[in-house]
């Protein structure tokens, strides 16, 4: 066993120059490091080469880390997938959100999932495909499924419940789900009162220093909410500097109802 203190790059270093064979030992054998770097570098190989790999010995496996490993792999192969083998692999995908007992293995193919509608821009034929296969990950109360729905959303097509749904985890205590909500929300042009009321409740509730207090300010920003006003000139007022992603959103807002703000900020800033 590896030790564990190696680094990433350590790991990239000891992979770097592998066969699949080697790289699939590392998998195997390793600590959690070398596993994942080992299962980035299979993702450059032909989908016909690891193919025995993934199905035959990683997802037969009895331990769960190697068929999360194996549906990370799939996610994300390098080397572009004809229609047979994409199609092969949405169907392990959503095999594995079904019928694997292991919540980290459904989370990391429902990571695969997005991965996969965003690279090959599928669209709503894909997804009704699988629709209704996939329906309990919408009820399903774990962080990590949160997390990688809230990711995946950002790329599936347009559902009031997937709205609904995205709306509802707004409320989540974990900063990581906020963001991934907020980028899909964004993605997605999601819109509405309900999101906007809630997102200013969380300022008030949130450190004005956090990462997720300006991501939600630019969010805001970028849906020309008039709530946020308040904050912003706050923000302008006492702080020496600002957020870049509030920067660039309030630069490029073209709303009438922010021009003050915008001239403010520009004028101390540029």
């Amino acid at each position: 066993m590896v030790s564990e203190n190696f680094s990433n790059f350590d790991a990239f270093l000891a992979c770097k120059n592998l066969s699949k064979t080697e790289l699939l030992n590392k998998v195997l054998n390793s600590n959690s490091v070398f596993q994942y770097e080992a299962a980035r570098k299979l993702q450059f190989f032909q989908y016909n080469e690891i193919r025995d790999i993934i199905k035959n010995i990683l997802l037969a496996s009895r331990y769960s880390r190697h068929r999360e490993i194996a549906v990370f792999i799939l996610g994300q192969i390098q080397v572009q997938l004809n229609d047979v083998e994409l199609n092969e692999i949405l169907s392990i995908l959503v095999y594995s959100i079904c019928h694997d007992k292991s919540i980290s293995v459904k989370s990391s193919a429902i990571f695969s999932l997005g991965h996969l509608f965003r690279h090959y821009n599928l669209g709503e034929k894909e997804f009704y495909e699988i629709e209704k296969d996939i329906n309990l990950i919408w009820d399903i109360n774990r962080y990590s499924i949160i997390l990688a729905v809230s990711f995946s959303s950002a790329y599936f097509p347009h559902r009031n419940y997937i709205k609904k749904y995205l709306i509802k985890n707004l409320n989540s205590k974990k900063s990581q789900i906020i963001s991934w909500i907020l980028y899909s929300l964004r993605e997605k042009h999601y819109k509405s009162k309900s999101i906007e009321l809630l997102l200013i409740n969380r300022l008030n509730q949130t450190n004005i220093n956090s990462h997720i207090y300006n991501e939600i300010i630019a969010f805001l920003i970028s849906i020309n909410s008039l709530k946020v006003t308040p904050y912003i000139e706050k923000m302008l007022l006492t702080q020496n500097r600002v957020d870049n992603e509030i920067y660039l959103e309030l630069k490029n807002n073209s709303s009438k109802n922010l021009t003050k703000l915008r001239k403010m900020m520009l004028e101390k800033f540029e």
